[in-house]
């Protein structure tokens, strides 16, 4: 199924049905909550009747290009044209009413893309997840002959990525996920590219002696901090139980020492036990069980991967590279055990932190991740006005309809962290486990809520006996509410 329905029409008012119809049909066929498309379809009217009416100038032909993109997190309608040059910036700081002010209503996002020659375009976000069960998706593989699923391991080089490999990359991830990998930039072969290009990650990739990229494997930068991720870890269907992963990490660990990082990460699905066995075999530590962190629409193309229409978990492993061995940090009592195991299983012993007054107030942000479609509050300190503050928040994060909500607290500079703990508790957050080096030299502990019903917390498979202690812990919580 293409991922965008597009339509375009003649500058002319009598064709705004017929656009409203195709919008409308095509939110039915998504399956978009009632409430939802109305809402959608209110914002759409007020583009196109603007577009329609003030685009050209009068008795000026042109067109106008609709477009409704599919994404899993949501809904996404542009209205393009060639006309008129426009200030948006100046209209919506202007004192004028109604019109495309009113847009912001309806939706999550507006956003005005000036296109220079090429126009303009509007375009409409709304945060929902989308349906996608009723189409048919089918991953096909381009191997040839020549280079045969029967072929043995040592003829398989595992090397860095270079120019050229990118669309083979995107055509990895494809036969793995089809189009349902929330990380969708590795749909992007030119993006695959630059990134690489630019050191935001650094790949690595498995390739047979002739020529055919199998395996890839990437290092994703975390902003603010000097580590990464390990992940994006693909291999051809035809190639798997070859030891091709285990390879490709073992280049992966190897290019993150040659890049001075503090530590790597690799987040583990929790669909089946390979990938949480794989990084315990390389020396990671476990240290968190995020729930309801992938999108459901992520699909596996794995006969031994567990089914469910819910979002899925991971389990987090850290790898510590900087040499540490004691870390300075404050403790919450209720969870004093599990986060001092979960220090050992990374080779770092928790020293406590002298406790100290605050004489500053709260300081909070939020952040939204669109490809995951969950919301996290960064607290660094809290004061006597935490409880008003994190309510705040709370609500600018639920009118964002994510679907879980995680608070990261700063286990080196919070130093009321028993109280934060509580407050969240109160609020129905559980406890999810610790992330080092979370934002520059800083560790953090994680806390979860779900946002919804749609989070799995039944078909969970654990390889460990420390992450199914763990998930008997954080279901004992969630139960508790």
């Amino acid at each position: 199924m293409k991922q965008t329905v597009s339509l375009t029409i003649p500058n002319d008012k009598r064709y705004i049905p017929l656009c409203m119809d195709m919008i409308k049909r095509t939110l039915e066929m998504a399956n978009i909550e009632k409430e939802d498309s109305l809402k959608i379809l209110a914002a759409a009217r007020e583009l196109l009747f603007n577009a329609l009416t003030h685009a050209y100038p009068k008795h000026m032909g042109g067109a106008i290009d609709v477009d409704v993109r599919f994404l899993p997190h949501g809904i996404r309608v542009s209205v393009h044209d060639m006309g008129l040059p426009f200030d948006f910036d100046g209209y919506m700081q202007s004192d004028k009413e109604g019109g495309l002010k009113r847009i912001r209503e309806y939706v999550d996002e507006l956003r005005f893309t000036n296109l220079g020659k090429k126009g303009k375009a509007f375009t409409i976000f709304k945060a929902h997840p989308v349906d996608f069960s009723g189409f048919s998706f089918r991953p096909y593989s381009d191997l040839e002959d020549e280079s045969p699923a029967s072929l043995k391991p040592a003829s398989i080089q595992i090397r860095d990525f270079g120019p050229g490999d990118e669309e083979a990359v995107s055509r990895l991830i494809y036969n793995n996920y089809t189009y349902s990998y929330y990380k969708s930039l590795f749909y992007y072969p030119k993006k695959i590219r630059r990134l690489n290009e630019t050191g935001e990650i650094a790949s690595v990739v498995a390739e047979t002696k002739e020529g055919k990229i199998v395996g890839h494997f990437a290092l994703v930068r975390v902003p603010d901090s000097n580590i990464a991720e390990i992940g994006v870890a693909v291999v051809d269907p035809d190639y798997k139980g070859k030891g091709i992963m285990n390879s490709m990490l073992g280049r992966i660990e190897q290019r993150a020492k040659e890049m001075g990082l503090d530590a790597i990460f690799g987040e583990a699905l929790m669909l089946h036990p390979f990938s949480q066995r794989a990084n315990l075999h390389h020396g990671f530590g476990e240290s968190a069980l995020l729930l309801g962190i992938v999108p459901n629409t992520v699909s596996l193309n794995d006969p031994n991967a567990v089914r469910t229409k819910k979002r899925a978990s991971v389990l987090v492993g850290y790898k510590i590279l900087s040499g540490v061995s004691k870390r300075t940090v404050f403790i919450p009592e209720t969870y004093r055990a599990f986060i001092q195991e979960i220090y050992g299983n990374v080779g770092i012993e928790p020293v406590p932190a002298r406790k100290s007054g605050c004489s500053e107030g709260d300081q909070i942000e939020y952040e939204l991740s669109e490809y995951t479609q969950t919301g996290t509050l960064v607290i660094d300190r809290i004061c006597s006005d935490f409880s008003h503050t994190l309510r705040h928040y709370l609500h600018t994060l639920y009118r964002k309809h994510v679907d879980m909500i995680y608070a990261d607290i700063n286990m080196m500079q919070c130093s009321r962290i028993d109280e934060a703990v509580k407050i969240l508790k109160e609020e129905g957050f559980v406890f999810s486990g610790v992330l080092f080096y979370r934002k520059g030299e800083d560790d953090y502990l994680r806390m979860q809520m779900p946002n919804s019903d749609n989070v799995e917390t039944d078909q969970i498979v654990c390889h460990s006996d420390f992450c199914s202690r763990l998930l008997s812990f954080i279901n004992e919580e969630l139960d508790s509410f």
